[in-house]
């Protein structure tokens, strides 16, 4: 299955290769993905990368790149996701959204420490460039019609509208996982919240701290906060997180019931 390619540099360093399998989806390697793409070889990404630490436990050896690659060509082929160029430009777009967020959090803690810091007048110039990436992540999940369907469904549910948030969680949670499972992989299952997805619940905690305070200032979103309104915040937004979950996998249900009406 495919072929193994630990000791190389570079993924393109890869000759005749007609299927190269990925365990995980790091920013510096999407440009080389890309290329391979285009050289017409099929690229295949794990879809849950917690089966290659359960493979290793199990036989148990210790992580290494040749050990990955000998795990990687043994997993049946059903747990492997193919990617497309548009799929790794719409992850390109967010990762360059979650870096500028952090880079003006950080800049904006400096401030806060340091009011007189010439790093001030950054921090709009952040805000700017940011949210003319989480623009464009938007489109992008709109020109997909899974992703698009399954967006409007959601954003028309929670009562807010152009959520790059709500975007990044259709396009990177894997909705066709059972609930239980996508709320481990987001740290909502309690006492198993060790090896959680820090970048995806934070996407959905921002997510709930938006509605949360949209509601509190203009009334919005009235329907989700029934009977949640009269209790304390941080038990607010947990429950909110959870039901925006739930929101999620519906409508990758209702998606699927779509296109099973459809054939």
């Amino acid at each position: 299955m495919g072929v193994e390619f630990s000791g190389l540099k570079k993924l393109t360093e890869l000759e005749d290769a007609g299927e190269v399998y990925v365990d995980a989806m790091f920013p510096q390697i999407h440009e080389e993905l890309m290329e391979l793409i285009k050289k017409d070889v099929k690229v295949f990404s794990l879809r849950d990368t917690r089966i290659l630490k359960r493979l290793r436990e199990e036989n148990h050896v210790r992580k290494s790149d040749e050990v990955d690659a000998r795990i990687l060509s043994i997993i049946p082929r059903n747990h492997f996701k193919q990617l497309t160029i548009r799929e790794l430009r719409l992850l390109q777009l967010i990762n360059m959204y979650e870096k500028y967020t952090e880079w003006k959090r950080i800049i904006r803690q400096w401030v806060a420490a340091y009011p007189q810091t010439p790093f001030k007048k950054y921090v709009r110039e952040l805000r700017s460039i940011r949210d003319e990436y989480g623009r464009r992540i938007i489109e992008e999940v709109m020109k997909n019609e899974d992703y698009a369907a399954i967006y409007r469904i959601v954003c028309d549910e929670l009562g807010v509208r152009d959520s790059v948030e709500a975007a990044i969680l259709v396009a990177r949670l894997p909705l066709n996982w059972k609930l239980s499972r996508l709320k481990g992989l987001l740290g909502l299952t309690p006492h198993k919240n060790k090896n959680y997805n820090h970048r995806l619940r934070g996407h959905l905690s921002k997510l709930a701290t938006t509605i949360y305070i949209n509601n509190k200032l203009y009334g919005t979103s009235a329907k989700l906060f029934e009977g949640i309104n009269r209790t304390p915040r941080s038990k607010t937004l947990h429950t909110l997180q959870l039901m925006i979950l739930r929101i999620l996998k519906r409508a990758w249900q209702q998606r699927q019931r779509m296109l099973a009406g459809g054939q």
